[in-house]
């Protein structure tokens, strides 16, 4: 009888780490990360002036007389949950200055359409490449759209770059 029990169970085996692993991977959440040069410019102006690095994933502003640069990268449903347990907004960027490069999130509500800005993030002054982060509120893809906007403003010398936003856990 032992013997049939331990076979039996050496059979389910299989079917049950298949039947757990649905759950198991519904439980986890991938971190969302976007470059900025993948991110869509919002107006000509950013074309024109804004220094697209698509190798070194960067974009750098070094037009002082330009307005802003501006991107709008749009932040995409995990799939996994519609609330996902992101907690910070995380900026990679370079500025020896301080305060030209920002991201901002916002969401959209499904229904009304009303956006409104849930989280913003100043870069400091960093000599090389540097993340800073602040916190976010909870999230609901079933009720809201998101998205982030970098802007740069530009410089002549020593341009901003602004490589990566992430919304991480």
């Amino acid at each position: 009888m032992q013997r049939f029990q331990r076979s039996l169970a050496a059979a389910l085996l299989p079917l049950a780490a298949l039947l757990a692993a649905p759950a198991a991977q519904a439980v986890t959440i991938d971190d969302w990360q976007h470059t900025v040069p993948a991110c869509a410019p919002d107006s000509l102006n950013s074309l024109r002036n804004a220094q697209i690095n698509a190798p070194f994933g960067f974009v750098r502003a070094n037009n002082p007389d330009a307005p802003p640069l501006v991107f709008t990268c749009n932040v995409l449903d995990s799939f996994a949950t519609a609330v996902p347990t992101w907690t910070r907004l995380v900026l990679q960027y370079r500025d020896t200055v301080g305060g030209r490069v920002n991201a901002t999130l916002y969401q959209k509500d499904k229904v009304t359409g009303v956006p409104a800005m849930i989280a913003n993030v100043v870069g400091p002054a960093a000599a090389g490449v540097n993340n800073v982060a602040v916190a976010v509120p909870g999230m609901d893809f079933a009720l809201n759209t998101y998205y982030v906007v970098v802007t740069l403003q530009g410089s002549a010398q020593n341009p901003p770059q602004a490589h990566t936003v992430m919304l991480v856990q």
